[in-house]
């Protein structure tokens, strides 16, 4: 970038509106992604829940399973 102290008022003021306006897009391209993000983890919810059922139910039978062999064991 050009040295600012020699760039003239009028130069400046448009410089900023141009960072205003790259800002303000980058901004919503940020909100656009954020979003998409969290529609995605929305719909991949619902497989993270039949994953984490089908976890819950392994040890669920794991358990039983221990508590079966150590009551056959006394």
């Amino acid at each position: 970038m050009a040295n600012v102290n020699v760039l003239s008022t009028e130069r400046l003021k448009a410089l900023i509106a141009d960072t205003e306006g790259t800002l303000k897009q980058l901004t919503i391209e940020l909100e656009r992604r954020e979003l998409l993000k969290q529609e995605n983890a929305i719909e991949n919810l619902e497989e993270h829940m039949k994953d984490a059922e089908l976890s819950l139910d392994t040890i669920r039978q794991f358990l039983a399973y221990l508590a079966n062999d150590l009551k056959n064991r006394e």
